[in-house]
């Protein structure tokens, strides 16, 4: 893996696939041929492909794509010279956990690769969030061990669901309410990954009317993200006005609203604070914003707070929070490069 992740003469190609396979582990993406290097892997034989030889040959990388939770749901993707400019290719399926399962999962892939990918930025990490989450709603890639459960005692759960069609909407609808007080899941904007010496960093921000609404996608993302639960430090800030309810006021004051603004550190030292004042030099209202960065065990000095800084500012350019003032504005803007929950 490591040589032909070295033979990729793609620098920002490169440096993608070692953020990604730093965060999600290192086998998300294995790099299988590049053109000129003369190898290829074997290990991962396609079960679907999709492309002509002649196709291929135009394609300067190919690699294999786990999706991260689905251990049976794999691709093949290719990148010719020209990317990020172009869009990864999706070749084939190199492993399904069921017969028929390809086709449906590289349309899937592909859709998400349609509504993700920009001209110039790279886009594998935020294609690579939203398939894991698509997949888990359709039930793609699950276990398949399916026919083993009527031998082993869990037939009467699959009878039960097989019989039955529950609306799992309305359970996973009323369990996000009554675990995180939310009625749908965050609607995260996602900077650029960036590497650093082996640390990876990525900021994301997300639209909130209040501060329950900020501390609750929060905890939802912590609770639901095991690779950002486990990352070394999540750092988050907050800047929200509201107007004042009955009772809100206090003895001599005037003013409508109410603001909140408020950070945590998570362990680097002025780091929250850092992202609060870069919220007030843009002047960037009812938006929650965190940066997570994995250590790599290399340590970068004060260039740490530029990254996180930078990172940061990305996420609110990408969902435009810099150009509106309230939560309500935005709900119709485009969500920069990552359109999905997470």
């Amino acid at each position: 893996m490591s040589e032909l992740l070295d033979s990729v003469h793609n620098e920002e190609l490169a440096d993608e696939i070692a953020a990604i396979n730093a965060i999600y582990g290192p086998d998300t993406l294995t790099v299988t041929a590049t053109k000129g290097s003369g190898t290829a892997s074997t290990e991962a034989p396609y079960t679907l492909d999709l492309g002509s030889s002649r196709a291929l040959d135009t394609l300067a990388t190919t690699a294999t794509l786990q999706i991260p939770n689905h251990p049976h749901l794999s691709f093949v993707v290719g990148f010719d010279p020209a990317y990020p400019d172009t869009p990864p290719r999706i070749v084939g399926t190199a492993s399904t956990s069921s017969r028929g399962e390809g086709k449906i999962a590289v349309e899937v892939l592909e859709d998400i690769i349609g509504r993700i990918h920009q001209p110039g930025l790279v886009c594998l990490f935020e294609v690579i969030s939203d398939a894991a989450e698509a997949f888990e709603e359709l039930s793609i890639g699950g276990k398949n061990d399916s026919s083993d459960k009527n031998d082993n005692g869990g037939d009467e759960e699959v009878a039960a669901t097989d019989s039955v069609e529950l609306p799992t909407e309305s359970f996973a609808a009323l369990s996000l309410r009554d675990t995180f007080g939310l009625d749908a899941p965050p609607d995260w904007i996602l900077s650029d990954v960036v590497t650093e010496k082996k640390s990876v960093f990525v900021g994301r921000a997300a639209s909130v009317s209040s501060v329950e609404q900020a501390q609750a996608f929060i905890d939802y993302l912590l609770s639901t993200d095991k690779k950002v639960a486990a990352a070394t430090h999540n750092i988050t800030s907050w800047r929200i006005r509201q107007k004042k309810r009955p009772g809100d006021s206090e003895k001599g004051e005037s003013a409508s609203e109410i603001i909140f603004e408020d950070c945590d550190d998570d362990g680097e030292s002025a780091a929250g604070g850092r992202l609060l004042h870069l919220m007030q030099l843009m002047d960037v209202w009812n938006v929650v914003l965190v940066v997570t960065r994995w250590y790599g065990g290399i340590h970068l000095g004060p260039d740490r707070f530029r990254i996180i800084n930078a990172v940061g500012r990305d996420a609110l350019v990408k969902g435009r929070f810099n150009q509106e003032g309230s939560a309500e504005s935005n709900q119709g803007n485009e969500k920069g490069k990552k359109k999905g929950k997470k």
